[in-house]
């Protein structure tokens, strides 16, 4: 099979700080022995710690503020774009390393390990700060260590913030869901993130989404259909939007346990239940087995066999129909597949190459065959259209979450939503401000956000 570098391929990026090829690779680089990272530190938790364990927290003296000082830098637009940023990046992925967050907000300064404009919302809980310390990554200097940050652990303190953020601000941090913190799989969430921003990168799609925007209601809700008391709190690691409009959701994982086997049982059941013209939905699932694992002899890592042997059971219990098969709709694939070596990639993956199960088809019964997701002819919706995926990207690009190259172009105004909502339509300062409701570029722009209605949002 083809490879070829990312140093080599063209992206979507044209900032080269920023690109795949100058991120560290989480996977083959080993930057986590487990699942989860014992590094994490909060300004809480830094506080009540005695002078050596500071020392060895690694977190600069300055850094932690008094919690009144911090909020009080909150309110002014002092770093103002960056925090939204990277509020937004950890909201929608949960976990993300310094330098996928640089990529996210289009800020070099972000891949600094303690960025001055993160201060406060560290100070005030808002952010938590962690070292990945496995492997040879444990010994490196501090400055050299790859850091990542995650939701911190005053989910109170968003609540004030709040108070003080326009409503385009709050979108784009939140996109409207509530604020809270699942961050306990720190290898998990940081190679889902990975992916989509390679996706997002290399790949032909209308936008990547995080694991924020990606709650089965909320997908339900925008295809017109009702969530069912147990869909409530089912969603997937981060999704592909495809040009058309489906979306491709990731789910990732290392093992295969009861639980990852009723993950599979439950989405075969909601794809059964709702066929792909009424929820435009495939699901992928990704083996992120650890590359000892991956690297061993095949007898010996059942990861994959695993994966394989859970969907065919699901699609057992749960068949479709003949004109909505659930076998077509549940593929897998493994992260060496697309990645078989640091900084490089295979054409699978350029095209999303995956396998699904072959019963139902010509092509066999039990077998597997390999779909191209992103060709609509191996992977059909009938139902799409350029349209459909446009307005999710427009919809996307609120969002601080959304990686920044993928943010250009026109958006929604959420400026008219809340006009409209007071019956003002007729005041012309409110239904035309000067200053646009949206960000753009790497990063927000001055303007960011509604800036020009600031000082009114705590009247």
């Amino acid at each position: 099979m083809r490879t070829w570098t990312f140093e080599s391929l063209p992206g979507r990026i044209d900032d080269d700080a920023h690109r795949a090829a100058r991120r560290a690779d989480p996977y083959w680089q080993s930057m986590f022995s487990t699942g989860t990272s014992d590094g994490w530190v909060s300004a809480s938790q830094h506080r009540r710690a005695n002078p050596e364990q500071k020392r060895w927290s690694g977190i600069p003296a300055h850094y932690t503020m008094p919690t009144s000082e911090a909020f009080a830098q909150l309110r002014t637009n002092r770093h103002r774009p960056s925090i939204l940023g990277t509020l937004g990046a950890v909201a929608s992925w949960r976990t993300v390393t310094r330098e996928q967050l640089a990529c996210i907000t289009g800020s070099k300064v972000m891949a600094n390990p303690y960025p001055a404009a993160l201060a406060a919302p560290f100070s005030v809980g808002l952010l938590a700060h962690g070292y990945v310390s496995a492997g040879t990554n444990r010994l490196a200097p501090a400055s050299h260590r790859m850091s990542m940050w995650t939701v911190g652990d005053q989910l109170d303190a968003y609540t004030t913030l709040r108070k003080s953020l326009t409503f385009a601000e709050h979108i784009a941090i939140t996109g409207g869901q509530p604020w809270n913190s699942e961050h306990r799989f720190d290898r998990h969430n940081v190679l889902t993130t990975e992916l989509a921003l390679r996706v997002a990168e290399f790949c032909d799609v209308a936008t990547v989404l995080g694991e924020k925007q990606t709650a089965l209601p909320t997908l339900l809700a925008a295809a017109g259909l009702h969530a069912q008391q147990t869909d409530l709190g089912r969603k997937a690691d981060a999704a592909i939007v495809r040009r058309d409009g489906l979306v491709i959701a990731l789910e990732t994982t290392a093992t295969v346990g009861e639980a990852f086997r009723r993950k599979v049982t439950k989405w075969a059941q909601i794809l059964q239940r709702h066929p792909s013209y009424e929820l435009p939905l495939v699901v992928l699932f990704m083996d992120v087995s650890t590359p000892s694992q991956a690297t061993i002899a095949a007898a010996k890592n059942q990861t994959h066999a695993e994966i394989q042997a859970a969907i065919r059971n699901a699609v057992r219990d749960y068949p479709g129909t003949a004109l909505n098969r659930t076998a077509s709709r549940m593929g897998m694939v493994g992260w060496q597949s697309w990645f078989p070596a640091p900084h490089e990639v295979t054409e699978d993956f350029l095209e999303l190459s995956a396998s699904f199960l072959a019963r139902g088809t010509s092509d066999g019964q039990e077998g597997w065959r390999a779909v191209r997701l992103l060709d609509e002819e191996e992977m059909p919706y009938r139902e799409g259209d350029p349209a459909t995926g446009e307005m999710i990207a427009t919809n996307s690009r609120l969002l601080a979450g959304t990686p920044y190259w993928l943010r250009a172009g026109s958006v929604p105004r959420t400026d008219r939503y809340l006009v409209s909502a007071v019956g003002t339509e007729e005041i012309p300062s409110l239904v035309d401000p000067l200053v646009p409701d949206r960000m753009t570029g790497p990063g927000f722009t001055q303007s960011v956000a509604g800036r020009k209605w600031r000082h009114l949002v705590q009247l």
